[in-house]
């Protein structure tokens, strides 16, 4: 991969803070919009198989491709990289993850920046669209890109087929407007409000048709069992490269939203499925915090990207929360987290 020449490298250790990918997507993202260039060393240091993993090898390719960056350290297992970017360019892009490795978050460590191009760009991403441990395919559609609208980062991602753990094979597709000059009204996100819907999509694949129909009757009858809750439900038959359930469940507020995400397992029944995910969607729903724990980290970028900052509030500060601030200061931009670890709090992300 060509790029210009060599630059002052910003350092990064891969096994601060979470010490897994997030560091390495929060730096690529960031590297790609801003131009500044990074080396990351002890990548993944403390993980059972450390060094990247071929998931992080095409998050790392796909932002390399969006800016012509010269990368050193590009292979599975590779202990540490160097990214030097060159100019972003929109542009159409397909990446092969080759495993079941998450497609999802592919797409965001390079849709933010794709927000900041002069041209629209097209994103074609194949492996896991719900995977163990990562965002799915509706939590990223439906909840990510809801609350990045609120940025004025406008963004499509539809999935063509569905792939699940172990086997991957899904493809999702991406479309990203020009949305970004620097420049935008703070997003605000701290007293989430009243609650103002519940929605829960349950999908299968390749397995029997009334999967998704119990996995779904039984998260709506939790939720009016116990609270009286009337959901919005929706039920997915999608095309899949192996077989597969999953549910997502909701809940909208008048300034927030909570949403989660749960993969079918054997030996789990159906309804236990749905069941599981209306409970822990409730729990959320009694917390305090304008967004969950997944969506306040997945937020710090965008909020760093669109040139406005803001404030945002969340159920709970997590680890990989204080290290995407911390990654975020490594690359000039004012992040800070308030509360303590485990428990309420936020993140404040200053204009830049």
């Amino acid at each position: 991969m060509s790029g210009g020449p060599s630059r002052r490298l910003i350092p990064l250790d891969g096994a601060a803070g979470e010490g897994g990918g997030q560091i390495l997507r929060t730096a690529l993202s960031l590297a790609v919009a801003t131009g500044q260039a990074f080396e990351l060393s002890r990548i993944r240091a403390g993980r059972v198989r450390p060094g990247l993993r071929p998931q992080h090898v095409a998050a790392l390719r796909a932002a390399a491709m969006a800016c012509d960056a010269r990368v050193s350290g590009a292979y599975d297992g590779s202990p540490e990289l160097r990214f030097e970017p060159g100019a972003l360019a929109g542009g159409e892009f397909h990446f092969e993850i080759g495993t079941a490795g998450a497609a999802t978050l592919v797409l965001q460590t390079l849709l933010p920046p794709l927000a900041r191009a002069a041209s629209a760009s097209a994103v074609a991403v194949s492996g896991g669209t719900h995977v163990p441990m990562s965002p799915s395919f509706e939590f990223v559609s439906r909840h990510w890109a809801a609350a990045l609208r609120e940025l004025g980062l406008q963004a499509q991602v539809d999935m063509e087929r569905a792939g699940f753990y172990p086997r991957g094979g899904g493809s999702l597709r991406a479309r990203v407007e020009p949305s970004w000059a620097g420049t935008g009204k703070a997003l605000s996100l701290e007293q989430r409000g009243a609650l103002t819907q519940v929605e829960i999509v349950s999908g299968s694949a390749r397995l029997r048709d009334d999967v998704a129909e119990r996995q779904a009757a039984a998260a709506a009858k939790r939720l009016w069992d116990e609270r009286r809750i009337e959901a919005r439900v929706e039920v997915v038959h999608a095309a899949g490269a192996s077989p597969g359930s999953y549910v997502y469940a909701a809940a909208v507020f008048e300034r927030g939203r909570a949403a989660l995400g749960l993969i079918g397992e054997k030996r789990v029944r159906a309804e236990a499925l749905g069941d599981r995910a209306a409970r822990r969607l409730l729990k959320l729903i009694d917390q305090t915090g304008a967004v969950d724990a997944w969506l306040a980290d997945q937020l710090a970028v965008p909020l760093a990207l669109s040139g406005a900052g803001g404030r945002v509030s969340t159920v709970e500060v997590t680890r990989h929360l204080e290290t995407v601030a911390d990654v975020l200061r490594h690359f000039g931009v004012g992040a800070r987290t308030w509360g303590a670890l485990g428990g309420s709090g936020g993140l404040e992300v200053d204009r830049v």
